[in-house]
């Protein structure tokens, strides 16, 4: 049985543009992201667990993995929702790679307000999702070192060639240079808004995009709430560490995630339903 690579990161942080620049390698398939609801359904052995991926390839995507396996090719499962199950997966594929791309919180979070999925409807809360997340990635990686590969989204932009070889490197492949020209593949999944950048060449302007969407003060909270991890990753930019966030304050943001997160999830999942049956 191969072990799949799995490709995590945080929603918003740059995981279908690697997913697109990766299975423009002949020698890798990448599948974005096909859910994982009832994949992690308990009680299940490895067999269980392997058969639910792949059958779900094969389900939906008319993807046979035995076939990818015979040419040699390579094959993983990109889901930011992968996050609460790294522990598992790790047992259960013992062999297999994990790649962690993190992307600067205030981009992120500036993402997760303006595609309104109930990701994060506020700075704060956004933060918190953010710190959560990546906490847990890099605590996985720490403990299994010699499994995992992370670096930043702005390290992938800015350093494309680079970053992209350290990644064959890691999963032992040759380089190849269609990856650079991702873009010019056909997409293999629908097109929507979220992932329409990822159909054009690398544009360095999303680095500094969030800069414009916050005022200083919602850039305080979002480095007061992620400061450790920012630093740890050494984020620069960090002014208003000090900015304070009161008890009642933090208690508006709940509320406001938690009434207007659903509001926007339920939204979304609708409009989805309703382009699925066009």
């Amino acid at each position: 049985m191969q072990q799949p690579i799995f490709i995590i990161g945080t929603q918003r942080s740059g995981t279908t543009l690697l997913t697109r620049m990766l299975s423009a390698h002949p020698g890798l398939f990448i599948q974005n992201e096909m859910g994982t609801y009832g994949v992690f359904d308990k009680p299940y052995t490895t067999e269980v667990l392997h058969g639910r991926i792949t059958g779900r390839l094969r389900d939906r995507y008319s993807i046979d993995v035995a076939s990818l396996e015979s040419k040699g090719v390579l094959w993983g499962w990109k889901d930011p929702m992968l996050t609460p199950h790294l522990d598992e997966l790790a047992e259960h594929y013992p062999q297999s790679k994990f790649i962690v791309i993190i992307r600067d919180p205030r981009a992120v979070v500036a993402s997760y307000i303006d595609n309104a999925w109930g990701l994060g409807t506020t700075p704060y809360t956004g933060a918190l999702r953010w710190q959560d997340e990546v906490t847990t990635q890099l605590d996985f990686c720490r403990a299994h070192q010699h499994r995992c590969l992370w670096f930043t989204y702005e390290n992938l932009i800015e350093n494309n060639q680079q970053a992209l070889t350290r990644i064959c490197e890691f999963l032992g492949v040759d380089f190849d240079n269609g990856m650079l020209e991702y873009y010019k593949k056909p997409l293999e999944f629908g097109q929507n808004r979220s992932n329409m950048n990822t159909q054009k060449p690398i544009e360095k302007s999303s680095l500094t995009k969030w800069k414009a969407a916050f005022s200083s003060r919602q850039i305080g909270i979002i480095n007061n709430v992620c400061q450790d991890v920012m630093t740890e990753l050494d984020y620069t930019d960090m002014a208003d560490l000090n900015t304070r966030i009161g008890s009642l304050e933090k208690s508006y943001y709940g509320l406001h995630q938690k009434i207007m997160g659903e509001l926007q999830l339920q939204y979304q999942l609708r409009k989805a339903r309703r382009n699925a049956k066009k």
